[in-house]
C-alpha cells in the first residue's frame, strides 16, 4: 500500500526518467519502489516532490557538490531562481521501537483468543515515566513496559495464566492484573457489565525534548548534507510526513511543535533559508496535503517574491495521496504494496464494482465466498446469483478509467429474461 497511487507514481517516474534522471537513477528509483523498505514513503516523497519542481523548472537530481550529493538542484524557467534542496520524510518509528505498545496489544489479545476468551469487558492502562513532564524536563516520554525478551518472565507469568484461568472459570465476576515494578507498570481490569475494550497510555510521540525528535534529527541531518556542499545560494529543505505526529501536532505546554523545532533548527543553521513543511491531514475519509512555508529570519531582508510562487506551484502540482501515512507505513511493514481499492458495489438493474475485485474473481485469486464475506452477502443477496436466478444476461460491461487512482470501475448491464437460460415464457400481444 504506497502513500500515493501506483498509477501516479508510474507516471512521475516515466517523466522523471524521460527528464533529468540518469538512466543509472532511474533503474534504481525503479528498484527502491518495487521492494518494501523502511525508506519507501521517503522515497515517494522525493520523486513526487522532483517531478512537480520539473514543472517550472530545471531540476538536477544528486549532483555533486562538495563532500555532498543533495536531492534536488532547481533552476527556475522564468525567474532568476535558484535553489538546492534536501527532501526528507522523518516518520514516529523509532519512539515506536522505544515503546512497543503496539507489539504488546498484539501479544496480550492473541495469547486471549488462544483461550478461547471474549475481548469485550477489557481495559489495559500503561503507566509512563516520566508521570510528569514538560518543555523544561528535558526528558522524552516512556511507556513502562519492560524490554519484550522479558515479557514472558515479567508480564506473560505464571500470574497471568492464573488470571486467563480465572476469567474463564468465573467469567460473570470482575478481575484484575497489575505489573508493576522499576520497568514496567501494567493494569489489565475486566468488568462483565462493560462492553468493548480500552487501553490508555501517555503520548509518547510528542517532543518533549526539542533537539531530540524526528523533525530536529532529520532537519539536522539534511542540514549537514547541505553544508557539505559548499553551496553559496539559496538552501532549503522540504519536510514531508512519513507517519510523523508532530508534523501537524500545534504546540502545548508539555511539547515542542514542529514550528519551534524549525525556529531552533535555523538558529543552529544559518545556511538554511527555508523549510517547507508537507503534512498529511485527514478529515473523516478525506485526506489532503497542507503546505507551510517556513523562512530562516536571518535571510527576511532577501526579496522571496520570486521563490515563493514557486514553492506554491510545487506544492500545488503532487498527486493526491490515497492513504494516511501511518497506513501507508504499516502496510510497507507488511511487505504490501498494492494500490487502494475504489470500486464500490452498487446494484440494482446494473452491477457496479471494483474492476480490480472483478479480475480478481474471474482469475481465482478472490473466491465468491470471500466477495460475498467482503460485502455482507450470501447466495440469496448476491446481485449476480439474483440476476441468474431471473434468467437475466450480461448485455453491456462499461470501464469507467480513473488515471491517477489504482482502480477502476466496471458497470455490469444485464438484459430482459433470456430465453437461453429462463424458462419459456408468452409475452403479452400489443
Amino acid at each position: 500500500m504506497t502513500l500515493f497511487a501506483r498509477r501516479a507514481l508510474q507516471r512521475v517516474l516515466d517523466e522523471n526518467a524521460n527528464s533529468f534522471l540518469t538512466p543509472k537513477q532511474a533503474v534504481n528509483i525503479r528498484q527502491l519502489l518495487n521492494k518494501a523498505h523502511a525508506n519507501y514513503l521517503a522515497v515517494e516523497w522525493e520523486q513526487v516532490i522532483l517531478n512537480a519542481a520539473s514543472k517550472f523548472g530545471d531540476v538536477q537530481h544528486e549532483p555533486r557538490l562538495g563532500s555532498s550529493t543533495p536531492d534536488l538542484l532547481f533552476r527556475s524557467s522564468h525567474a532568476p531562481v535558484e535553489f538546492l534542496a534536501e527532501i526528507t520524510a522523518p516518520s514516529d518509528q523509532g519512539f515506536h521501537d522505544l515503546n512497543p505498545v503496539d507489539a504488546f496489544q498484539e501479544e496480550f489479545w492473541r495469547r486471549f483468543r488462544k483461550s478461547n476468551l471474549s475481548i469485550g469487558g477489557f481495559d489495559i492502562q500503561i503507566e509512563g515515566h516520566p508521570q510528569f513532564i514538560s518543555q523544561a524536563s528535558k526528558e522524552r516520554i516512556r511507556v513502562k513496559l519492560a524490554r519484550r525478551a522479558r515479557w514472558d518472565e515479567d508480564i506473560f507469568n505464571a500470574a497471568f495464566h492464573d488470571f486467563l484461568r480465572k476469567l474463564q472459570t468465573l467469567p460473570e465476576q470482575s478481575h484484575r492484573f497489575d505489573v508493576v515494578s522499576a520497568e514496567t507498570g501494567l493494569h489489565i481490569s475486566y468488568d462483565p457489565a462493560k462492553r468493548g475494550a480500552t487501553a490508555g497510555y501517555p503520548s509518547f510521540t510528542v517532543a518533549t525534548v526539542i533537539n531530540r525528535n524526528p523533525v530536529y534529527n532529520a532537519l539536522k541531518s539534511k542540514g549537514d548534507q547541505l553544508k557539505a556542499s559548499k553551496y553559496g545560494g539559496i538552501c532549503g529543505v522540504f519536510l514531508c510526513d512519513g507517519g510523523c505526529q508532530m508534523i501537524l501536532t500545534h504546540t502545548g505546554w508539555s511539547s515542542f511543535s514542529t514550528d519551534d523545532v524549525i525556529r531552533y533548527f535555523f538558529r543552529q543553521f544559518d545556511s538554511v533559508w527555508f523549510v517547507v513543511v508537507f503534512g498529511i491531514s485527514q478529515a473523516r475519509s478525506n485526506l489532503s496535503i497542507q503546505g507551510k512555508l517556513h523562512l530562516n529570519s536571518k535571510k527576511l531582508g532577501h526579496d522571496f517574491s520570486q521563490l515563493k510562487p514557486i514553492l506554491d506551484g510545487i506544492y500545488k502540482s503532487l498527486p493526491r495521496v490515497q492513504w494516511s501515512p501511518v497506513n501507508a507505513r504499516n502496510q510497507v511493514k507488511a511487505n504490501d504494496l498494492t494500490g487502494r481499492y475504489y470500486g464500490t458495489l452498487t446494484s440494482g438493474a446494473n452491477v457496479k464494482m471494483s474492476a480490480r475485485e472483478l479480475l480478481e474473481i474471474l482469475a481465482g485469486v478472490k473466491t465468491v465466498a470471500q466477495f460475498q464475506e467482503n460485502y455482507g452477502l450470501d447466495e440469496r443477496s448476491n446481485p449476480f446469483r439474483q440476476m441468474l436466478r431471473e434468467g437475466r444476461l450480461i448485455s453491456k460491461v462499461t470501464v469507467e478509467r480513473r488515471p491517477e487512482e489504482d482502480d477502476d470501475t466496471v458497470t455490469i448491464e444485464f438484459g430482459k429474461p433470456d430465453a437461453a437460460i429462463a424458462p419459456f415464457r408468452i409475452l403479452p400481444s400489443d
